[in-house]
């Protein structure tokens, strides 16, 4: 079961001695914020670790599991029942303390559910099949900044592919401060990096019951 809370930077309240270092001025007149604003350095740290000690108050049944990174929550097991009641807690938890969890956000105890961007199907991390589907699709890169964009995609998914260092290396170099040169060299590499990505497609642990 997933759950995510709404503006949840706007969630966490500042210390009365820190507002003064969130000033600022609008038609001549000063403002300060009262909660922690999005576009703070270090908001997500912070957010994320607020976040954590108040999931950490949460009782959970044996065998049950929460995960989090800052404001979305995978909660795991292997008893639907026990995840739903726990999903329920946290969730009754969040809105005593009135944080939003949109209904439209959350996805109730399933053998599949998508996190952080991946499938989570029993335990196993996958590459979702649309998005497969986008960079399977994907027309070769014309200049860095289109070249950029694949790698950065390419690069999250990086796990997936084994050697992917080595794989992507030419395509690294081509993005160093030199003339763009595409060659079939690199054109291979990223059919390679494709290749290997749907190949890989789904990783799981080497023993089903870790």
């Amino acid at each position: 079961a997933t759950l995510d809370i709404k503006d949840m930077f706007f969630m966490v309240p500042l210390d009365n001695k820190d507002k003064p270092q969130f000033a600022f001025k609008w038609d001549g007149v000063q403002y300060t914020f009262n909660q922690l604003p999005q576009g703070y350095k270090h908001s997500s740290i912070i957010a994320h670790n607020a976040f954590a000690k108040l999931l950490a108050t949460v009782k959970k049944p044996p065998g049950i599991c929460i995960y989090q990174y800052i404001y979305d929550i995978l909660i795991g097991g292997n008893d639907k029942e026990c995840v739903r009641e726990t999903a329920q807690t946290v969730w009754q938890l969040l809105t005593d303390h009135d944080m939003e969890v949109p209904p439209s956000k959350c996805q109730s105890p399933a053998q599949e559910v998508k996190f952080l961007g991946a499938l989570w199907l029993s335990g196993a991390a996958a590459v979702p099949d649309d998005t497969l589907t986008v960079i399977e699709k994907g027309c070769l890169p014309q200049n860095k900044k289109e070249l950029q964009q694949l790698m950065g995609t390419l690069g999250h998914w990086r796990k997936h592919v084994p050697g992917f260092s080595v794989i992507a290396r030419p395509l690294y170099d081509l993005l160093r401060n030199k003339p763009w040169d595409w060659t079939p060299i690199h054109a291979e590499a990223i059919r390679t990096l494709k290749d290997e990505l749907v190949i890989n497609q789904r990783l799981g642990p080497l023993n089903p019951m870790d």
